[in-house]
């Protein structure tokens, strides 16, 4: 099971990655695509924020699903990214950010 830390690291990696990928000007997503990754990035939040008010018994439990949550959201929006994002992540420690390029239609 992983650590508290490895996983608030893998969230903040998918997040600055989605938002580092959602500022590019080439990037154009569906309206669908959006109000999905939202939904799951605001449910996200809220598991967070009910986890820092201790409103949630087992608080690495919703860790996990937290992450699995901002796992969506970033897969939803970028699919063919989530590989970078995964080689990012070693051992809980953010590596350097390395350059992508997402395929469009």
């Amino acid at each position: 099971m992983k650590t508290k830390v490895e996983s608030l690291e893998k969230m903040n990696v998918y997040a600055n990655e989605m938002v580092r990928l959602l500022v590019k000007d080439e990037v154009v997503l569906q309206q669908d695509q959006l109000r999905k990754a939202l939904e799951n990035v605001l449910r996200a939040m809220v598991d967070m924020t009910n986890i820092q008010l201790v409103r949630e018994k087992d608080a690495l439990a919703t860790l996990q699903t937290t992450l699995t949550r901002m796992r969506i959201a970033h897969n939803g929006l970028f699919p063919y990214a989530s590989s970078c994002v995964q080689s990012k992540i070693h051992l809980g420690k953010t590596l350097e950010v390395q350059k992508i390029s997402i395929p469009t239609k």
